[in-house]
């Protein structure tokens, strides 16, 4: 029997509503908002984390004050209340000083899948204190993949003067058997391929020099936006801030995209690195720190993950230790130099991104031992790499 992926993603619509149901929208969020207020505040009071327990205690009281609302808008409540004091404990635990969280506006009300909201493809159906509101939905292009996928869940979420919603959907992949390896080493200026195959191997550097670049830019313009009045600063980082992480996801969007192709076309399992603490690891100069604190490495893994199982691949993560150290011909460990890697031992050269790519591709589970003797590695390494350069 083939072993099946579940692949989850989440798609954004934009609903058009009445100034009646704008309306009766706003009351939601705003009774919601309490709802959730009065849940943190009592699971802080009583350290409840658990939520049944939490559930008990508060749900005949939350009923009994807002008896128009159907009644899962408080199960929803409780979730979010309990995210939310989790987060703050796990925050609270690893550094002083952090203050509590204050829930005065929420902008994101949780839907329960069936007894909250039904979606058509055309309109949001969703249960209110003013009966069913029926809204009209822009479907785009994008969406139209997501046909026949399965409704798992959904938020409203208020942005400016607009409403969208955001549904989950989830559908079964079948798994397909690889017959190779993707070692995939993200780095600050670009992301390096090795595809490890045991009888071919084959280099990629996908430049994404181009996103860094434009996070030096924006960095700079909010440097010097700081000089301006308190009005003009916040009109003025609100507007920056979209245009960067527009252009930057772009950038990894379309890298990860066509590192899904490479996957698909070469049959590969895609290997990544472990970067859990990462930013905890990252201890240089202020500028360096800034730089590197920057870059979105894990954002870009996630995107390479979901489009891979798309096509029926799913990734491995291994540990990271060494994978930039270690010669991949003697195996010696030595320290990088810059961009270029030179074994001290046997005298081996290469681009140092591109021997951590290879190193990440063999930790894989599906090699026991290197695929090539040394010497036919050794000559893998002076062939031509393919270049490919992503614009923003």
């Amino acid at each position: 029997m083939s072993k099946k992926l579940l692949l989850t993603e989440t798609c954004k619509f934009k609903l058009k509503p009445t100034e009646e149901q704008i309306r009766v929208l706003e009351e939601l969020f705003t009774t919601y908002t309490e709802m959730v207020k009065t849940c943190f505040n009592f699971a802080i009071k009583n350290n409840v984390t658990s939520r049944k327990k939490l559930h008990k205690l508060i749900y005949r009281k939350l009923r009994s004050k807002f008896p128009d609302y159907p009644s899962h808008y408080v199960y929803t409540a409780i979730t979010q209340a309990l995210s939310i004091f989790k987060s703050y404990r796990r925050l609270s635990r690893k550094r002083r000083n952090i203050k509590q969280p204050e829930i005065e506006v929420l902008n994101v009300v949780l839907l329960d899948d069936t007894h909250l909201f039904w979606f058509n493809w055309k309109h949001l159906k969703i249960a209110t204190h003013k009966g069913h509101q029926v809204i009209p939905l822009i479907v785009h292009e994008y969406s139209e993949k997501f046909r026949g996928w399965k409704v798992k869940g959904s938020r409203l979420v208020r942005k400016d003067e607009s409403y969208w919603l955001h549904i989950t959907f989830r559908k079964e992949i079948e798994a397909k058997q690889p017959h190779g390896v993707l070692g995939i080493d993200v780095n600050e200026k670009s992301i390096d391929l090795a595809v490890v195959k045991p009888n071919y191997a084959r280099f990629i550097k996908i430049d994404i020099s181009e996103a860094k670049y434009v996070r030096d830019r924006y960095f700079k313009k909010r440097r010097n936006i700081q000089r301006k009045t308190r009005r003009k600063r916040r009109k003025l980082l609100a507007k920056y801030c979209g245009r960067e992480k527009r252009r930057v996801d772009y950038a990894l969007h379309k890298a990860s995209k066509i590192i899904a192709e490479i996957v698909a076309e070469e049959n590969v399992r895609p290997v990544m690195e472990k970067l859990k603490n990462i930013r905890g690891r990252i201890r240089y100069g202020r500028k360096m720190n800034r730089r590197l604190h920057s870059m979105p490495f894990r954002k870009t893994q996630l995107y390479i993950s979901y489009k891979s199982m798309e096509f029926g691949y799913e990734h491995e993560k291994i540990n990271a230790k060494n994978t930039s150290r270690i010669c991949p011909i003697c195996g010696e460990l030595n320290k990088p130099n810059g961009q270029l890697y030179r074994c001290k031992k046997c005298g081996f050269e290469a681009d140092r991104h591109l021997v951590a790519a290879w190193n990440i591709g063999l930790k894989s589970s599906m090699w026991g031992a290197l695929p090539f003797p040394p010497k036919a590695a050794h000559d893998l390494f002076k062939s031509e790499v393919e270049r490919i350069v992503i614009k923003c």
